[in-house]
C-alpha cells in the first residue's frame, strides 16, 4: 500500500487524498509536486502511467469509496473533456487504480473524474472532482 512515505515508481503516478480541515471538501495533492492545498488539483499524466488514488497520511477521511470518470450527464462535466483512463477505477488492496491509455489524444487534453468519499462519524458519500491531464 502507497502512503505519504513511500514515492511511486516512474510510470506510477499517486494522488494523495484528504480532508480540507472540517469541510466536506478535499485537500488533493500529488507525487508530480502538485499541492494547491485545496480541491484544485490538475495531474499531469503520460501514455500507460498507471494511477494510484490513496488516503493521505492524517487524511481526516474514513475511506475512499470510488472514483469514477464523469459522464455528460453530471453537473461538473466540461464538453471538451476526453478519455484518459483504460476503463473506470478498481479497487485494490485499499486503493483505487486506473490506468492511462496508451496513445496521447494530444498534449493538454484533459479527463474530468470524480472521487467519492466518506468522514468519520457520517455514512453519507461525498464527490469531488479533480482533474487528469495530458502532457
Amino acid at each position: 500500500m502507497c502512503n505519504g512515505n513511500n514515492p511511486p515508481s516512474s510510470s506510477e503516478i499517486i494522488i494523495y487524498v484528504s480532508r480540507n480541515g472540517n469541510s466536506k471538501q478535499l485537500k488533493l495533492r500529488d507525487s508530480e509536486g502538485h499541492n494547491p492545498s485545496n480541491d484544485d488539483l490538475t495531474t499531469d499524466v503520460s501514455p500507460g502511467n498507471t494511477i494510484k488514488w490513496v488516503l493521505d497520511s492524517n487524511s481526516g477521511l474514513s475511506s475512499i469509496t470510488q472514483v469514477k470518470k464523469v459522464t455528460p450527464a453530471d453537473p461538473s462535466y466540461q464538453p471538451n473533456a476526453v478519455t484518459l483512463l483504460t476503463s473506470e477505477p478498481t479497487s485494490v488492496n485499499n486503493e483505487i487504480i486506473a490506468a492511462v491509455v496508451a496513445t496521447s489524444p494530444g498534449s493538454g487534453k484533459f479527463e474530468n473524474y470524480k472521487i467519492g468519499f466518506t468522514i468519520p462519524g457520517d455514512s453519507t458519500e461525498y464527490w469531488d472532482d479533480p482533474r487528469l491531464k495530458m502532457r
